[in-house]
């Protein structure tokens, strides 16, 4: 226990001590004042009046109890009040600490750096988008076409796509007419003769 929660536990233990006191100074009044009544009743006036002045003074005693009280509870407070004061001036210091150790890990020419290949690799994923994009576009270039005639054959009702591809594609006219035999074939092949030397 340090010496600041002894000193609040004996301000405590002091201030419930004159709580108690209070409370019988209290009791013996009200107890003065019905004897006295009873000695005024029974024409005993002096001591009657003797009573009430003893009353007087546990009703003054009362009043300084209450003004002792009353320190208490204010040096309880303020000593409560420093302590929270105390540990926010220790949370803000060790925050300090913290803000200063990452200041010196983190300067400002590595936040830079950090935000120059930040940068660097959000204009990388823009070009990267814009090829896709484009290589997108192209494709769909490439198959209008086949989408056109696929739309066609299914408004025609009749064919298939296949069909439809060979419709589009333009194949050369066959010639009605005979076309002319060729020289070399008319000429019959000679057969060659000769003897064969036969070695002996």
């Amino acid at each position: 226990m340090s010496q600041i929660d002894r000193a609040v536990l004996d301000l405590k233990v002091s201030r419930d001590r004159l709580t108690r006191y209070k409370k019988k100074l209290f009791l013996d009044s009200d107890k003065l004042l019905a004897k006295a009544r009873s000695l005024k009743q029974n024409n005993e006036t002096s001591s009657a009046l003797g009573l009430l002045k003893l009353r007087k003074m546990k009703q003054k005693e009362v009043d300084n109890i209450d003004t002792q009280l009353i320190t208490i509870q204010t040096m309880v407070s303020n000593i409560q009040t420093k302590e929270q004061e105390a540990e926010v001036l220790t949370a803000l210091r060790s925050g300090k600490n913290a803000l200063e150790k990452l200041h010196n890990e983190n300067t400002i020419e590595d936040v830079l750096q950090l935000m120059d290949g930040v940068e660097e690799q959000n204009e990388l994923e823009r070009e990267i988008n814009d090829v896709l994009v484009n290589t997108g576009e192209t494709l769909t270039g490439i198959e209008e076409d086949e989408l056109e005639l696929e739309l066609q054959a299914l408004m025609g009702g009749t064919g298939s796509v296949a069909n439809a591809v060979e419709a589009k594609i333009e194949l050369p006219v066959v010639p009605t007419e005979k076309l002319p035999e060729n020289e070399t074939q008319k000429q019959p092949v000679k057969e060659k003769t000769g003897r064969v030397a036969v070695a002996s």
